[in-house]
């Protein structure tokens, strides 16, 4: 029987060493396995977006624009270079701080105003305003609105502003915000004056000064009124002696016609019996002398009483 040869104490060492190295390399294998799959991981979630039916993004890349996205869906872009800027699409309301202004009268007052819009062009509003943010976009409306708001109204007087000329005013104010709100990127939905008001330190002289002026106003309009009703009463009296007239003078027409018919038919009727005729102006003669409150004193062979003289007597 043979004896192994006896390994040395050093080769025993190796021995050991090299079985823990390929422990130690199979063991550290699963390691960069997961280690791999979780940067394949981190790389996929940072390259991967959503937009929603509300928002619309653009895509940066150090600060310049790469691409934009308006309709919702997944998207894509390159992780940790470039980076996502994410803009509401929807109407936004703002409601700006109190503007002073004078009017074309001289009138100071505090208009409270506020507006709709929204963010129609993203790439736009990104290169125009600064900082491209809703902040951004409301401290430019509340510029833009003030200016306008200032031109317009500092035109017209304060009874124009309280007149139903005012939604006249506002389509201007409106026009004007949005032609200067386009170039930005913005939308103007609307433009509105929720409250306009008198500045504390000079609402009662403006009240007094007012309260003259529409006294003057309703003095003027009166006396227009009664010299109107003066003129349209002299016109209707002169209407009705035109009108009198003119049935005056168609009675006496139609007098004369009933006049010569009758005489005419008098004629005929007269021409055939002497004896009517004589009975018929006997009888006019009477009407005419013997009428109210008459007393004639006549003989009885009176010529006219020749009539009652020739009735039988019983």
């Amino acid at each position: 029987m043979t004896k192994r040869p006896m390994k040395s104490r050093h080769q025993l060492v190796l021995i050991r060493k090299k079985e823990k190295g390929n422990f130690m390399t199979l063991s550290r294998l699963p390691l960069f396995l997961l280690g791999g799959l979780l940067l394949c991981l981190v790389i996929l979630t940072g390259s991967i977006f959503t937009v929603d039916q509300t928002s619309q993004a653009i895509v940066l890349q150090f600060g310049e624009w790469r691409k934009v996205h308006t309709t919702p869906g997944l998207k894509f872009k390159i992780p940790l270079i470039q980076e996502v800027t994410y803009y509401d699409k929807r109407v936004l309301d703002y409601d700006l701080p109190p503007i002073h202004i004078t009017t074309g009268d001289q009138k100071r007052l505090v208009v409270d105003t506020y507006t709709r819009y929204r963010i129609h062009d993203p790439l736009l509003f990104y290169r125009t305003i600064k900082p491209a943010s809703e902040i951004g976009a409301q401290m430019r409306l509340e510029a833009l609105i003030s200016s306008s708001v200032r031109n317009v109204l500092g035109k017209v007087p304060l009874r124009t502003m309280l007149s139903a000329d005012r939604s006249g005013i506002m389509r201007q104010i409106e026009q004007e915000v949005r032609a200067m709100a386009t170039p930005l990127g913005l939308e103007i939905v609307d433009v509105r004056i929720i409250r306009t008001e008198l500045p504390v330190e000079n609402r009662n002289a403006v009240f007094a000064r007012m309260n003259a002026e529409l006294g003057r106003f309703a003095m003027e309009n009166r006396a227009k009124g009664a010299e109107a009703a003066l003129g349209i009463r002299a016109e209707a009296d002169k209407e009705i002696v035109i009108a009198l007239a003119q049935a005056e003078q168609q009675a006496q027409v139609l007098r004369g016609d009933g006049e010569a018919e009758s005489i005419k038919i008098a004629i005929e009727a007269f021409g055939s019996n002497k004896e009517l005729y004589t009975f018929y102006r006997t009888m006019e003669i009477y009407r005419e002398a013997f009428g109210a409150d008459t007393n004639l004193i006549l003989s009885t062979d009176h010529e006219l009483l020749s009539f009652f003289n020739s009735l039988p007597k019983h």
